[in-house]
């Protein structure tokens, strides 16, 4: 994909205007909260490192543990606290792939709209407003080989909470699409087809890096390491550094194109797309 004069002249703005917001505020503080689909490979450290490559000086926090709902974030207060710790930026929040219900059609798990889901939003979204920071909502991505339909009733969701709100939306979902048709050899499931895997993490990373800075990511080829963090609980272990992608030039530049376009497209259409309601 090629970037064109326009987008150029976008990314060029966008790099003046945080440019002058970094030299007030030279570290940008990211709170994440959510479950397993973020905490996998650590994808927050991908984050930061991302932002690093590109010099942008950013700063994360991870708040996430398996199968961890929103509501569940909630209602334990440990988001209150955390909030309260920093002066945060932005808070990235990351709800189950099925919008947090227990919703089971033919014996697997599905997607409807959900009022409490929107709800829980809401009352996060204040917590968050009044500690000054900004909201980045992920619209995650289906499980694998789920019916259209549950794609469609996700991105219809969060799209329309997030336009309610007027929060920021990472297009999570749309980038792992459009990657899958035009790359159907990459793997970005795990065998369970619910997790990342590392790839997948480094996409949802550079959506997000593109989300936060409005910037498009340069090519990386490196080994991006971090700290292991347990798949079953989310416990990171600080001593243990590992490898956790070895990511090529050719496949970052693909991945930071794809990201930059949704978020752009995004951008143009004043922050939110029209999803009809899926039938």
């Amino acid at each position: 994909m090629h970037i064109g004069m326009k987008s150029i002249k976008y990314v060029f703005l966008v790099w003046l205007l945080t440019a002058c917001v970094q030299s007030e505020n030279k570290v940008l503080n990211v709170l994440l909260v959510g479950n397993s689909s973020i905490y996998f490979n650590n994808m927050p450290k991908m984050l930061e490192q991302i932002a690093t490559e590109n010099g942008v000086e950013l700063r994360t926090r991870l708040i996430a543990y398996g199968g961890y709902t929103l509501q569940n974030h909630l209602d334990n207060g440990e988001v209150d606290i955390i909030l309260d710790s920093l002066k945060w930026d932005y808070v990235v929040l990351n709800e189950q792939s099925t919008l947090g219900e227990n919703y089971i059609v033919n014996g697997r798990p599905s997607v409807r709209e959900s009022t409490s889901f929107y709800k829980t939003v809401r009352e996060l979204d204040s917590k968050i407003k009044q500690s000054k920071a900004k909201t980045v909502i992920i619209s995650l991505y289906a499980r694998k080989n789920a019916p259209i339909q549950d794609g469609e009733m996700l991105d219809y969701s969060y799209m329309k909470i997030a336009k309610e709100l007027k929060m920021s939306v990472a297009p999570v979902s749309t980038v792992w699409r459009e990657i899958q048709e035009q790359n159907s050899d990459w793997q970005l499931y795990c065998p369970d087809n619910l997790h990342p895997t590392a790839l997948g993490s480094f996409v949802t990373a550079s959506v997000l890096y593109s989300t936060i800075t409005g910037n498009i990511s340069k090519p990386i080829e490196k080994n991006l390491y971090g700290t292991y963090i347990e798949k079953i609980d989310g416990y990171e272990h600080k001593d243990s550094i590992v490898s956790l992608i070895k990511i090529d030039t050719d496949k970052s530049k693909i991945i930071s194109d794809f990201a930059y376009k949704q978020v752009y497209k995004l951008h143009e259409a004043g922050g939110y797309l029209p999803h009809q309601k899926p039938n």
